[in-house]
């Protein structure tokens, strides 16, 4: 059985999903989530990310895109931790001693990390500016407009906004916990948190420790 990555499973939700807003005419308006705005934006370090947060990463989107062959648009900003998640399970965590990270701090991703994350349709694009493409291509919109809902989601997704969040390791380094959210408008994203694991000087997903999806 081929395996089927997290990327193609969400699109086929997002499918149904849409397929069904156009069937159900009552529905006509979703609020897009997480566009609503901070009271308190997170400060941004001056410092670079290490080549250990960067393998992390690395190994994240591998994780998720799975040889996908749809373009990444990469938040350049990473999102801070959020300790009051409540999608968060905090039995996956159970036995770890985690470092201490600053929650209202966040890095950027500079072009000489994006060239080290490995994919060469990864694209650094600015989060309020993508926000806005999004918009424009909301797979249920598209399909309203008379596009098909495999055009229409594609299409979505490849105007869709990832955002990586910041790394918390544990104490020997050998676990990370990282989050990643994507973002392609009106019921039409996913996300989750994931605990890697350091093998064999390698990172690999460990496990999902909850998640969402709209």
């Amino acid at each position: 059985m081929v395996q089927r990555s997290a990327n193609y499973a969400a699109k086929m939700r997002v499918s149904a999903c849409v397929a069904s807003l156009v069937l159900s005419a009552f529905v006509t308006f979703c609020a897009a989530a997480g566009q609503q705005a901070e009271d308190r934006k997170p400060s941004v370090s001056d410092q670079p990310f290490t080549t250990e947060q960067i393998a992390v990463y690395r190994a994240v989107l591998v994780s998720w895109y799975q040889g996908d062959k749809g373009s990444i648009n990469l938040s350049i900003q990473t999102s801070p931790v959020d300790l009051s998640d409540d999608s968060f399970d905090k039995a996956c965590i159970k036995g770890l001693v985690l470092d201490k990270v600053q929650v209202a701090q966040v890095h950027r991703f500079r072009v000489e990390d994006s060239r080290q994350l490995g994919f060469d349709n990864l694209r650094l694009v600015d989060p309020e500016l993508q926000a806005k493409e999004v918009h424009k291509n909301v797979p249920g919109t598209a399909i309203r407009e008379g596009k098909s809902v495999d055009e229409a989601v594609n299409n979505g997704f490849a105007h869709g906004l990832l955002t990586l969040g910041e790394i918390q390791f544990d104490q020997n380094h050998t676990h990370a916990l990282v989050s990643f959210s994507f973002w392609c408008g009106s019921l039409c994203g996913h996300g989750t948190t994931m605990l890697m694991e350091k093998k064999g000087g390698v990172w690999i997903l460990m496990k999902q420790c909850g998640g969402w999806v709209s």
